[in-house]
């Protein structure tokens, strides 16, 4: 998808990464079942090892830029409403995606046991159900206002302030 914004393509950018850590942990979550996967496979490894990055180092930040320099925007405009939806949604997210990054720490240090992988499970595939709704209403509704309320003005210094997070 292409954006007017920089600002907008940075986010979209994000969304893309952060949908490929969740199908990476949709795939461990559909090969592995009911029964703990080897942690020491590459696949699985690999999987465990970007949502932690990801999780660690984008989700909180991507959240607060939103919530600190988008939403504010968007409520002087007029459309409080979609931040303040927004602004929910990482209230229930953000303990979530941060539990999955411990649990796949545990494990990839440890191994998953039955619990452990029973735990992660349920909360990878919450978190993935969640996250993939929040993307799929920030890429229609969020990005696309942003361009109508952004000028080329706010969009630099947005995009200077994401940069510098």
């Amino acid at each position: 998808m292409d954006f007017s914004c920089r600002v907008n393509q940075l986010l979209h950018e994000e969304h893309m990464s952060t949908i490929e850590m969740l199908n990476g942990l949709e795939s461990v979550l559909a090969s592995a079942g009911r029964g703990a996967p080897d942690v020491n496979t590459q696949p699985t490894r690999n999987a465990l090892q970007t949502a932690i990055s990801l999780i660690n180092r984008e989700v909180g930040s991507h959240f607060s830029f939103e919530e600190e320099e988008l939403f504010p925007r968007l409520a002087e405009y007029g459309d409080a409403e979609i931040g303040e939806h927004l602004t929910q949604e990482h209230r229930a997210i953000l303990p979530n995606a941060q539990t999955v990054s411990k649990l796949a720490e545990d494990a990839l240090t440890t191994g998953f046991n039955d619990d452990t992988w029973k735990k992660f499970r349920g909360e990878a595939g919450e978190l993935i159900e969640r996250m993939l709704s929040h993307i799929q209403k920030e890429e229609m509704a969020l990005l696309p206002v942003l361009e109508d309320v952004l000028d080329a003005e706010a969009d630099f210094a947005l995009s200077e302030a994401h940069a510098n997070q």
